[in-house]
């Protein structure tokens, strides 16, 4: 381990110590941001008891799971200056700093862009590609596999997206936003990939925290105005999606004119870090 990458994780396990989160297992810091500064982060760094790589960048804090291959929880900041005109970039691709890493250190390797293929599964953005479009750099790392997780086309494309898209209509009614969000396992959904070993999430999770321009992160509690979900990672039928392959692969997975259907998957902070496993605040 390189002394610049040791330093960065005796950084991390301080503020874990400062934060009393002391169950964190913080296996190394990748990227080219000190997550002391990250400004991603709503005030705190949310905990596991897994074994974690953090994944500290100007674009989002993201924990990464090797052994599910897929992220613990992802964390992000949205403001007007996220927004702007590069588009799509739709350039799904390994995150080669990760896959560097585990090549090093482990027998895993980072997802490629193909291991979803055949599946029928959506290569689900926990940090949405439309909340970096600033720069074409910013969306980009949008696109690495690291952010992604297998979703169902009813999730990722229906329910999933209209919360994204409710949640940057506040973030042009002027305020700021802090997001954390995450698969859930509570139930055997199966894996995909080559070697099966990308595992389905059952749920996921989201907390958008709604700021006002001129309140700092460090302010965020639990009486902070936010929005809490837990969504069923199934297909429009209310199956798993390994129960109807046929449904699965449907290219139309759904759809809804009702853009507030994700008010019917709304929970409590605390029911998300009790069936996560998370500790999302102090």
């Amino acid at each position: 381990m390189s002394i610049y990458r040791s330093l960065k994780r005796y950084t991390l396990l301080i503020l874990i110590a400062h934060s009393s989160l002391t169950f964190a297992k913080v296996e190394t810091v990748l990227g080219e941001l000190r997550l002391d500064g990250n400004p991603n982060l709503p005030g705190y760094i949310p905990s596991s008891t897994k074994n974690e790589i953090i994944l500290s960048r100007h674009q989002y804090v993201i924990s990464y799971d090797k052994s599910k291959r897929s992220p613990i929880w992802a964390a992000w900041k949205v403001d007007e200056s996220s927004m702007g005109n590069s588009g799509r970039t739709n350039t799904f691709s390994q995150d080669l700093e990760l896959e560097n890493y585990l090549e090093q250190t482990s027998s895993f390797h980072a997802v490629d862009e193909f291991e979803y293929k055949g599946s029928c599964f959506d290569r689900g953005h926990q940090v949405p590609s439309a909340d970096r479009t600033d720069k074409k750099e910013n969306n980009e790392k949008t696109f690495l596999m690291s952010n992604m997780v297998p979703q169902t086309g009813f999730l990722n494309r229906v329910i999933w997206e209209h919360l994204e898209s409710k949640t940057r209509e506040i973030v042009k009614s002027g305020k700021k936003v802090f997001i954390v969000a995450g698969p859930v396992y509570d139930q055997n959904f199966g894996s995909i990939g080559p070697n099966k070993d990308i595992v389905i999430p059952s749920k996921n999770f989201k907390i958008v925290f709604i700021l006002n321009p001129n309140e700092a992160p460090e302010q965020i509690n639990r009486n902070t105005p936010h929005i809490s979900v837990l969504m069923p990672n199934v297909l429009k039928t209310g199956e798993a999606p390994l129960e109807n392959i046929k449904e699965l692969c449907n290219p139309n997975p759904g759809t809804s004119n009702d853009k507030e259907d994700w008010k019917k998957y709304q929970t409590s902070i605390e029911d998300i870090e009790k069936i996560s496993g998370l500790k999302i605040l102090l």
